[in-house]
């Protein structure tokens, strides 16, 4: 019998897979980065109806595909009951860049449990107050300690470029029209 893992998580991607199913990107606490498709998803009185929304904290219960990084998602149980997140552009605009930096940072099954505390604490501070370029910094900042390549001599895009990884385009977006409401 495969077993079922489970995990709290935050969906921090998801992507049209067929006419009724997503493939939904999560970041878990206890496995990392885990793909999973959500069969069934699009149909309104499916199990996975009004369980999941983006950058919400949830329990995910899953099966490992042993051929692919794309997993089996068993079931969705809410641990917030609406989406928690100040509402606005620039909101979204941050938590998704956040999301992309995990994306980017952690590869898949890697439980980097400090990253998921990090990301968790990111969205609490979106929730109670608007995004800031200095709450951007601070979470690149905190990214770096947490991955180890923080260097107090360098700057924030230095140390992400010596991993070979390019910071996502949307961090200039983002500081721009940071800078225009601020």
């Amino acid at each position: 019998m495969t077993p079922i893992y489970q995990s709290k998580a935050f969906l921090i991607r998801k992507y049209r897979f067929s006419e009724t199913s997503f493939i939904l990107l999560w970041l878990t606490q206890k496995h990392g980065k885990v793909r999973t498709v959500a069969q069934g998803a699009l149909k309104r009185e499916g199990i996975f109806s009004g369980k999941w929304d983006l950058f919400l904290e949830t329990e995910i219960f899953f099966l490992l595909n042993k051929k692919s990084d794309l997993h089996s998602l068993k079931e969705v149980l809410p641990l917030q009951r609406e989406q928690t997140l100040k509402p606005g552009y620039l909101t979204l605009l941050t938590a998704s860049y956040f999301a992309q930096l995990c994306d980017l940072f952690i590869e898949p099954l890697e439980p980097v449990p400090e990253l998921f505390d990090l990301l968790a604490r990111a969205l609490g501070f979106l929730s109670k107050h608007h995004p800031t370029s200095l709450a951007v910094e601070h979470f690149e900042k905190e990214l770096a300690k947490v991955l180890g390549i923080y260097d107090a001599s360098s700057s924030r895009v230095d140390w992400f470029h010596r991993t070979g990884t390019l910071l996502p385009p949307s961090r200039k977006k983002l500081l721009e029209q940071l800078s225009l409401h601020h």
